[in-house]
């Protein structure tokens, strides 16, 4: 949509903002370098507003967003849904900003997953091998991944193309528990059931199938009983 620029002033309350009339669209906020830019002080100007106010949009969000994803991997939602809270109707995007948020929100998180800032696969492959020495299942790293907005079906595929030794983790995971556990027997030298089903709860609480759960405590088990 074309409109004309009736005017562009100086923001009464604000040094650095300058107030752009549009014929039609009313008035519209710009920073001092945004009316340079698009030539905002120009009352012959035509512009497409769409273009204009996409284009300062996305300006002012890749400016916002970098810093959060230059030095920690984003998941593409945590992006957007950050991007969404900065600019949103509380903050003064409302009237003839709205309708253009969604829009601007999708091309900066395509910008900067083509940057390589952003991506869920990148995202994946970095926090899987953040959690190497956290003794936890694919399960629950798939599961955890899902909670920052990943699909699931991202999640799952980027945990079985990790290749991880769940048997390994599960059992540095036990010996871990067990270390700090005082575990005593019963008369009969052996390791009470509850203790056995509180080890077992540990493990699946980890993400652990059952049944390796259930093997690793009974292996730990009779090794302490050898």
């Amino acid at each position: 949509m074309n409109d004309r620029i009736l005017s562009c002033k100086k923001a009464e309350n604000n040094g650095d903002e300058y107030v752009v009339e549009f014929r039609s669209s009313g008035p519209v906020r710009f920073t001092i370098d945004e009316v340079m830019e698009h030539g905002l002080y120009d009352d012959s100007l035509v512009p497409d507003l769409d273009a204009l106010l996409g284009a300062v949009l996305e300006t002012r969000m890749k400016r916002f967003i970098l810093p959060y994803c230059v030095y920690a991997r984003r998941t593409e939602r945590q992006i957007a849904d950050r991007l969404f809270e900065r600019f949103s109707v509380k903050n003064g995007y409302d009237g003839i900003w709205a309708p253009r948020i969604e829009n601007a929100v999708d091309n900066v998180v395509s910008y900067l997953i083509a940057q390589g800032y952003a991506g869920d696969n990148v995202y994946c492959v970095a926090y899987i091998k953040s959690c190497a020495d956290k003794n936890v299942s694919g399960n629950y790293i798939a599961a955890e991944l899902v909670k920052r907005g990943v699909e699931r079906r991202t999640a799952n595929a980027a945990v079985a193309a990790a290749g991880l030794d769940e048997t390994g983790a599960c059992r540095r995971a036990l010996a871990k528990k067990a270390g700090n556990m005082t575990i005593g027997k019963d008369e009969n030298g052996r390791v009470p059931e509850k203790v056995r089903a509180a080890l077992v709860r540990f493990l699946l609480s980890r993400g652990f199938e059952t049944g390796l759960a259930v093997d690793t405590v009974d292996d730990y088990i009779g090794e302490m009983r050898d």
